[in-house]
């Protein structure tokens, strides 16, 4: 894709520097576009050390945008907020996203959303993780997922990989 850029929230984001798979994002989009309301979310002082050492380290495809104006949208923060707006402002392919309501805000706006373990998927596709490895270190943090998503996606990993060896 051209000019493949994607808007995210703080938790997709979060969760992947955890579990060291952040820099798939550089493969899988050319741009990632962070607000400024989630960059402050990920540098807090109550947020893990790795994350906000990460988050202070220029990336050429991590850029920090602000908000034209911010709409207040009810039921989310203002980092889920922000992230909405820069998207819809910016165009954005989609929206990484994990919150239940925010992903169906950006339904309403019509922005496609992608989730942290669809993210895990897409780079496991591409080679660029382990998709076993990354859930199990995922499982490891505070990331809550059921139980149905994790095995749904470990099990067509699992078929994709079975699949690519009989090519």
């Amino acid at each position: 894709m051209a000019d493949n850029i994607v808007v995210s929230d703080a938790g997709p984001l979060h969760y992947l520097i955890l579990i060291d798979c952040a820099e798939v994002l550089a493969t899988l989009f050319n741009h990632v576009l962070v607000p400024l309301a989630v960059r402050d979310e990920l540098i807090h002082p109550g947020a893990p050390q790795k994350v906000k050492d990460w988050m202070n380290q220029s990336r050429p495809w991590l850029k920090l945008a602000s908000v034209s104006a911010v709409q207040p949208v009810r039921g989310l923060h203002r980092g889920e907020t922000e992230a909405l707006q820069l998207a819809v402002e910016h165009k954005a392919v989609a929206l990484l996203m994990d919150d239940m309501d925010g992903r169906a805000a950006a339904r309403q706006l019509g922005l496609p959303t992608v989730f942290t373990v669809a993210i895990l998927e897409l780079g496991a596709e591409r080679g660029l993780l382990d998709l076993p490895t990354a859930i199990a270190k995922l499982r490891q943090t505070s990331f809550f997922v059921s139980q149905e998503i994790l095995d749904a996606a470990l099990e067509r990993d699992k078929n994709r990989r079975r699949g690519a060896k009989e090519n």
